[in-house]
C-alpha cells in the first residue's frame, strides 16, 4: 500500500529479506510518486471497518526535513472532502482557493519541480542499492497517464530520464495503449483493456526472465547504462 516511492522502498526492505524474490517490479507513475515523495515517509492510510472512515497521519520528516504538520482531524477533513493535503507549506497557508491558486501561479515553480525529481532520485538510487544487496533484479514499469499518449508529458520525460540516469531497467507501455479505448473517460487509470495489455507485456518479460535470469532478454525493456549519473 502507499503512492510514492519512498513508501515502495520501505516495504522492500521490511518484505524482501523474508520473501527473497528473483524479481522485484515498481509501478512508477509521476502523478504519484514526484509529488508523494516529498510528503512524509510514514503516511499511514487505513480504513476504520466500523464507520468506513479513512485516517491518515504524519510521524517524521521525508528525505529534505520539509513537511506540512498535520493532526489527525486535519487530515481526516482533507480525505472526507475529497482533498489532497497540501504539498507544501505555502499552500497551506494561502489554501486552494481561488485567491491562493492565483497567488501560487505568481510564485515560481521550478525550485518545487526539482525538489521532487531529486527526491525521487535520492528513493530510487536507495532501492537501485536495496536491491542489489538482496540480490533481485528491479524493473520500473513507468505508467503514462492518457495525456502522454499523444505527447508525453514533462514529467513522464523526467521519469525516463532518471531511469537512464540510474541505470535502472524499466517498461515503457505508452506504444501499446490507446488514450480512449484503455482508459475510462476522465480517469487516470487504465480499464480492463489496458489492464490486459500491461499485463500481458509483464507477463511475457517475467517468463523470459524465469528461463535466462536476464531482463535484457525481454525484447520491451529499456536497458540504460546509467553513464549519465554524476
Amino acid at each position: 500500500p502507499g503512492a510514492g516511492t519512498h513508501q515502495a522502498l520501505a516495504l522492500f526492505q521490511v518484505y524482501a529479506p523474508i520473501l527473497q524474490p528473483q524479481l522485484t517490479i515498481l509501478n512508477f507513475y509521476y502523478g504519484n510518486d514526484f509529488s508523494d515523495n516529498l510528503l512524509p515517509m510514514d503516511i499511514r492510510l487505513w480504513l476504520a471497518p466500523e464507520d468506513g472512515r479513512i485516517f491518515m497521519r504524519q510521524y517524521n520528516n521525508n528525505r529534505d526535513g520539509k513537511t506540512v504538520t498535520l493532526d489527525e482531524q486535519k487530515a481526516y477533513y482533507y480525505r472526507a472532502h475529497g482533498l489532497e493535503p497540501p504539498a507544501n507549506e505555502i499552500e497551506r497557508v494561502i489554501g486552494r482557493t481561488r485567491l491562493g491558486s492565483l497567488l501560487l501561479s505568481m510564485i515560481d515553480r521550478e525550485p518545487l519541480e526539482h525538489s521532487r525529481v531529486d527526491t525521487t532520485r535520492g528513493y530510487l538510487r536507495d532501492l537501485r542499492e536495496a536491491a542489489a544487496a538482496q540480490d533481485t533484479a528491479l524493473l520500473i514499469l513507468l505508467i503514462p497517464s492518457p495525456n502522454d499518449i499523444p505527447s508525453p508529458s514533462a514529467q513522464y520525460r523526467a521519469a525516463l530520464q532518471l531511469f537512464e540516469e540510474l541505470g535502472l531497467a524499466n517498461l515503457n507501455p505508452i506504444h501499446l495503449l490507446d488514450g480512449e479505448l484503455d482508459y475510462p473517460p476522465g480517469n487516470f487509470h487504465w480499464n480492463s483493456a489496458g489492464h490486459q495489455k500491461i499485463g500481458a507485456m509483464l507477463s511475457d518479460c517475467i517468463e523470459v526472465f524465469q528461463v535466462s535470469g536476464d531482463l535484457a532478454d525481454c525484447e520491451e525493456v529499456e536497458m540504460p547504462t546509467g553513464k549519465s549519473e554524476t
